[in-house]
């Protein structure tokens, strides 16, 4: 009985002998195990951190128990105790905040199987129409496009507003019949797609502001997972990079204005960038007829990955998409880029030397966009996007701007980017990067055309300007890739 008595009074001297020790030593736990449940979540780490971090964890709570359950007249060693659980508590509850905000973003980027196509009803901005209800019974002027989603949206706001249309040959002369039909003795309005409203803005004088959106019909795509997925820690694959030219919702259907071709072998560590210039005149993989790589985008990104793959003869197993405010955004978040330009010129209000230029995200933007000012004209501009994109790396592979601005980074991708890419796959980069942390060699370069003025497939009965694949370009393109690909099989000609 007596021997009960000292192993009872024993158990008992095994716990913190303050109420508020107590609780430290519960909340320490806690947080250790939402910390250890994340990292493994998230697993993006080598296995050899994660048992440093288990060993580490382990070690100071071994610690913190010890100093807290120290004797009563021992109150030094119990405040070290308590300091240091606080200490645990916040490095561990920050860290976990930072992998679960990592997990969030891998979520929220990765394999996307839907994309949505806005529709418009664009009226006079000093009309009389205000409302969808405003244009109950009257006549809209309309693209005649053969596009199935254009015919459901106009049916859906047919049965939304009782309106009837009135086709015009093409998304121009659709916005002048708005614009030019001011002073009539009654308004008019426009229903078309965002990406022939955006054309409008660009190419007719003052149509942004001489007009107003009040309506909005949103069409949901369904894409599916068209991945050609493989070991990306292993064998060498090609991403499709696609920038849309717009500000909005990254799901959303666009022009894909920069195009870039990113090949990885993660067993040599070389990455080699191909550009390819918007207007490349190219056969539409699903409807065979020519039209400019950049309008590919307005029939969803897998028509750009699949006409890009009949044209260069490679697989393209994921895609990104990126819209213009992730790449403002990204820059602004680290602190500006570096970039060297090959001559003077200015766009957006910004001066840019020749030789390095210090640029913000907006100033970043209009330097990769800009391309009527520079001599080379697109072909210039897509090495100008090439250097944006090699700037951005520098700075985030050369400074510990990557750690410092780690909250600013993951805010500014949040939902501006897109990627077939899985979950698993960008975790298995990432570990392997940290297990090895070796250097990669970046390689450019960037097909060649030449201009001409065509008509394309959608917009058809109107001359665009285009450029011609310059076939020797697109040889030594496909010879560039299948030499980082497959560098063993290929032969210095």
């Amino acid at each position: 009985m007596q021997k009960e008595k000292k192993t009872e009074k024993k158990e008992k001297h095994l716990l913190p002998k303050h109420i508020g020790h107590g609780i430290l030593l519960v909340l320490c736990m806690l947080v250790c195990s939402a910390f250890l449940m994340m990292m493994l979540l998230v697993d993006s780490f080598p296995g050899i951190f994660v048992l440093g971090m288990l060993g580490m964890i382990a070690l100071i709570m071994l610690l913190i128990i010890i100093l807290l359950n120290s004797r009563k007249e021992d109150t030094k060693k119990r405040k070290i105790g308590a300091v240091l659980a606080v200490v645990l508590i916040l490095v561990l509850g920050l860290g976990s905040y930072y992998m679960y905000s990592t997990y969030s973003l891998f979520n929220n980027i990765t394999t996307p199987t839907k994309q949505t196509e806005d529709f418009h009803v664009v009226v006079l901005a000093d009309g009389s129409y205000k409302t969808i209800e405003d244009l109950r019974g009257q006549k809209l002027y309309t693209v005649k496009d053969q596009n199935s989603r254009y015919k459901e949206a106009k049916g859906l706001l047919m049965n939304e507003a009782g309106v009837s249309y009135k086709e015009s040959a093409d998304y121009l002369e659709a916005g002048h019949e708005l614009v030019d039909k001011q002073g009539y003795t009654h308004d008019y309005g426009t229903f078309v797609s965002n990406t022939h409203y955006e054309m409008m803005c660009e190419e007719i004088e003052d149509f942004k502001k001489k007009t107003k959106i009040i309506h909005t019909i949103s069409i949901e795509i369904e894409t599916g997972d068209f991945a050609k997925r493989i070991d990306v820690t292993k064998d060498p694959f090609n991403v499709y990079i696609s920038g849309i030219d717009t500000s909005g919702a990254i799901g959303s259907v666009s022009r894909s204005d920069v195009n870039m071709l990113m090949t990885v072998n993660p067993e040599t560590k070389q990455i080699l960038l191909t550009s390819i210039p918007r207007d490349m005149y190219l056969p539409l993989h699903t409807y065979g007829a020519k039209d400019k790589l950049t309008h590919s985008g307005i029939y969803g990104i897998q028509e750009t990955t699949a006409t890009v793959e009949d044209w260069l003869g490679i697989d393209v197993n994921y895609y990104l998409r990126v819209n213009f405010t992730t790449l403002t955004d990204v820059v602004d978040a680290i602190g500006g880029i570096d970039v060297e330009s090959a001559y003077f010129f200015s766009s957006g209000g910004y001066d840019y030397v020749s030789g390095t230029n210090h640029l913000n995200g907006e100033a970043a933007l209009y330097f990769a966009r800009e391309r009527k000012s520079l001599t080379g004209g697109d072909n210039e501009r897509i090495k100008n996007q090439q250097r944006v994109l090699t700037g951005i790396i520098e700075k985030l592979t050369s400074s510990p701007v990557l750690l410092t601005k780690y909250t600013q980074l993951l805010a500014a991708v949040g939902d501006k980017m897109q990627t077939s890419l899985s979950e698993n796959d960008i975790s298995a980069i990432v570990k392997m990067q940290l297990e090895d942390m070796g250097r990669w060699e970046i390689l450019t370069n960037s097909v060649a055309g030449h201009g001409d003025m065509l008509e394309t497939y959608s917009m058809p009965g109107r001359d665009l300007s285009v450029q011609i694949p310059d076939d020797a370009s697109v040889v030594e393109a496909q010879r560039q890739i299948n030499q980082v690909l497959y560098p063993a099989d290929t032969v210095e000609e």
